[in-house]
């Protein structure tokens, strides 16, 4: 038995009905063999698909710049659209046409053979329609009606995209499209793909200095410049925008995108989406196809900026990367600063390599982590450093023997500066040295706590690369040495106020240990109503602190005075302990003339300390 065109579709049915009592039986049915149904003779030709009779081209009644489209065919077919806004497979497609022109239309459907199309049909349109080419997305595109703008492949420097090419998920539409910095650095959130740069994917020279214009100067024109081996060829076709839904199509002429693409999608003139388009931005994608490309489906998006924005913009200057600690890093190290504290290198990691930024590279974290020609020295956990702050001392300490003793300072950037050089100590492989920075310096790159204590630091020299800039740190890792002496201290500060209430502070001062101490305020006032010395928290720790008023000095000159007769007492904290050298509500206060508080340039008031009094 042998089916023929004519009765394959009948043939078909019966087979979908008869499914299992055929296969019983096919083995005697020669005319429905393998070889027979390899025969995927279209059931429709060219010559079928005329216009009339197989699809309609119709001009709105109330508009006649709308033109409807529609598939005459029958449901089995679906309808493959190729117009002047694109490509369609809907049965009924709306066209809105601004400009007048005469328009090509091509009509087709797949059938078990494939894609069967008809000969073109053309429409006219005789009149300009502005309402179709105005609003934003066309202000943005071309300027508006009249005008034209020109836009150019991202190269990656005008701060906005990484590239002229991004890779997305095939399902990714303007709908998922994100700028959550408000700085053009569009993607597609949790369907990006791939950023990559221009390298990454072989975007060429020529593909940067090729650039297109979007004109609405009496129609929608679109002309590329391309070049080609250094060559500039000149292109000039139509395009027309849909801003509902978003899409982009160019007649007789493609897109600008980049040439290592070509040959991996169908064209690059259907099926754009506009994925992007701001004022300064336009990010306009089609498809990898599968068959040609011989990888999965996939976005191909192409990156543009306007060439007025590209012309016009200026880099900012980038600073060089520095270590970012934590706003409140100041106060958190502050123990460092306000007691005497000892600090060894780690014995499972003493050094790392940092960035610039002061993040690890390595993230060594034990011995073994290290490798062989690296490996840390056992006696590198012996390299210590002690801070006394209520002197601003150090001490290095080495294996060997070796101390460095002198001042230090704590900077507001992070930096310790010392006053004598660091001895250099190797502590792992043949050339890794423990040493500060040639100029005595070594940086705070970062901290760990435990609790509200630091335990941890790492502090850094830097190693510069040719061109003078800092290219990373040597980075020694201290860990506090808990059984280490603390030395506790306690700030105190001398206090003076106005009667007008303006009040005036002399610097801090640490208490550490029993004493005499002496604090100071500069400048002048004439008007004194009160004056008071406040040790913070002291009484937290040493309940029975005593402090003697031992001499007030104002302008050089010393008053007279009996202590005894000065009010004692607790500050706005019960653990301070605050002296009122000038208490103006006690009922008899120790200084019957105030004015004698008076001074001009100086005003000192030294104490002494005792803390089991």
């Amino acid at each position: 038995m042998v089916i023929t065109i004519k009765n394959f579709k009948a043939m078909r049915k019966i087979f979908s009905n008869i499914y299992v009592p055929l296969i019983g039986i096919s083995m005697i049915l020669p005319g429905c063999s393998p070889e027979t149904f390899e025969q995927q003779t279209p059931d429709v030709s060219s010559d079928d698909l005329i216009e009339g009779i197989a699809y309609t081209i119709t001009p709105d009644p109330s508009n006649p710049n709308l033109i409807h489209l529609e598939s005459k065919m029958s449901s089995d077919y679906t309808p493959l659209w190729e117009h002047p806004m694109g490509r369609s497979q809907e049965k009924k497609v709306t066209l809105k046409m601004a400009f007048e022109g005469q328009y090509p239309v091509k009509f087709g459907v797949i059938t078990r053979g494939g894609a069967v199309y008809g000969e073109p049909a053309t429409f006219n349109i005789d009149a300009f329609h502005a309402a179709f080419v105005t609003g934003d997305m066309w202000d943005m595109l071309a300027g508006g009606a009249g005008n034209s703008k020109t836009w150019v492949p991202d190269n990656g420097n005008y701060g906005k995209k990484q590239g002229f090419y991004s890779c997305f998920d095939p399902s990714a539409t303007y709908l998922d499209m994100v700028d959550d910095e408000n700085n053009g650095k569009w993607y597609a959130k949790d369907k990006t793909w791939w950023e990559p740069s221009n390298s990454d994917v072989g975007i060429s020279e020529d593909d940067l200095k090729s650039f297109m214009t979007f004109s609405l100067e009496g129609k929608a024109g679109l002309t590329t410049h391309r070049f080609t081996n250094g060559e500039e060829i000149v292109s000039q076709g139509l395009y027309n925008m849909n801003t509902d839904d978003h899409t982009i199509s160019a007649i007789d002429i493609d897109f600008i995108f980049g040439e290592w693409a070509n040959g991996k999608a169908v064209d690059f003139r259907n099926g754009f989406q506009i994925l992007a388009l701001t004022e300064d931005q336009l990010m306009i994608a089609n498809y990898r196809d599968e068959a040609l490309s011989g990888e999965g489906r996939c976005i191909y998006c192409w990156n543009f900026v306007s060439k007025e924005y590209a012309d016009s913009y200026v880099p900012p200057v980038k600073e060089d990367p520095t270590p970012t600690l934590p706003d409140d890093w100041m106060s958190d190290v502050s123990q460092i600063v306000t007691s005497t504290l000892t600090w060894k290198l780690s014995a499972d990691s003493p050094f790392d390599w940092c960035n610039p930024d002061g993040s690890r590279i390595n993230n060594y974290s034990s011995y073994g982590d290290y490798p062989e020609h690296l490996k840390p020295i056992a006696a590198s956990s012996d390299v210590s450093l002690t801070f006394r702050s209520s002197t601003g001392e150090y001490i290095l300490s080495l294996p060997n023997g070796n101390e460095v003793e002198g001042g230090y300072t704590m900077g507001n950037d992070g930096f310790y500066t010392f006053d004598n050089a660091l001895s250099s100590y190797l502590i792992g492989g043949n050339d890794v040295y423990f040493k500060a920075s040639v100029d005595n310096t070594l940086r705070l790159l970062s901290y760990e706590k435990t609790g509200n204590a630091v335990t941890e630091l790492w502090l850094g020299v830097p190693q510069y690369n040719a061109e003078g800039k800092i290219s990373q740190y040597l980075a020694y890792h201290f860990e506090i040495l808990s059984d280490a002496p603390v030395e506790q201290l306690f700030e105190a500060k001398l206090n003076y106020f106005n009667m007008g209430w303006s009040f005036y502070a002399s610097d801090p001062v640490y208490i550490s240990k029993e004493g005499l101490y002496s604090f100071e305020i500069k400048g002048s006032d004439n008007d004194p109503q009160g004056v008071f010395l406040d040790v913070y928290e002291i009484l937290n720790v040493h309940p029975n602190t005593f402090i003697r008023i031992e001499n007030i000095s104002v302008d050089g000159n010393n008053l007279e005075f009996d202590d005894d007769k000065i009010d004692r007492g607790t500050g706005d904290d019960p653990g301070t302990s605050r002296r009122y050298v000038l208490n103006p509500w006690m009922e008899v206060p120790a200084f019957s003339d105030p004015s004698q508080f008076a001074f001009n340039e100086s005003f000192i008031v030294t104490i002494s300390i005792t803390f089991n009094d």
